[in-house]
């Protein structure tokens, strides 16, 4: 889409939808409540929440008693402090959780980026190719964000993770991650749509160049 160009209807509903969903992927991605405790259980040494990156105890102890150290605060997940828990906190299904939804981040922002170039900079000649290459990697950014919110839901508040597990429940940064993954889905759809317009487009301009050139060449004929 060459600069100054004006946007077709769907390519303008198209690029809304994908910031919108980069703006919720990237909550999801840094918010510390896919999983939370409801604090209902007896007691003040708990744990209260959890995110991607980030884990929040209240006067916690080591579940399985190996240290008599008391973890307190929000914390990112490799902090020093929390390093002697580590194998606690990172059960190969979480990291696996991690690893997916940091690929599908990394797609969406690539996404993102193709996208203002394709406003920017891009030339028409371009624009087919750039559509399909942003649709394959918003499908890549929903497909690794669906996997991996599909295995923390299946796994993140079970019995053989985090402690008092009949208190915690999946919050509201899991639930944005499930509709941010929804609109990866659509988002890809449409930037399809959308290529196949363009490609009609490109189809319709090269048509009336071929026409401009031909009454050019019959008119200096003629002369």
């Amino acid at each position: 889409m060459s600069k100054g160009r004006q946007m077709s209807k769907v390519m303008l509903l198209t690029s809304c939808l994908t910031f919108l969903t980069a703006v919720i992927i990237v909550f999801v991605f840094s918010t510390p409540y896919w999983l939370i405790s409801d604090g209902k259980q007896p007691g003040e040494k708990r744990f209260e929440r959890l995110g991607l990156w980030e884990v929040c105890f209240k006067r916690f102890h080591d579940v399985y008693y190996q240290y008599d150290v008391k973890f307190e605060r929000c914390r990112w997940i490799f902090d020093e402090e929390y390093s002697i828990i580590i194998e606690i906190l990172e059960p190969p299904f979480f990291v696996a959780v991690q690893v997916l939804f940091t690929f599908g981040f990394i797609s969406l922002l690539l996404a993102c980026v193709l996208l203002l170039a394709l406003q920017i900079c891009f030339p028409s000649e371009k624009e087919v190719l750039a559509m399909k290459l942003l649709s394959l990697l918003m499908l890549i950014a929903g497909i690794c964000c669906t996997i991996a919110l599909i295995t923390f839901g299946a796994r993140g508040d079970g019995r053989d993770w985090m402690p008092d597990p009949d208190h915690n429940y999946l919050s509201w940064s899991f639930g944005l991650g499930v509709v941010g993954a929804f609109l990866e889905y659509v988002v890809s759809l449409l930037f399809l749509v959308e290529s196949r317009l363009a490609k009609k487009r490109l189809a319709i301009r090269e048509q009336q160049n071929y026409n401009l050139e031909q009454n050019q060449n019959k008119m200096g004929t003629v002369i």
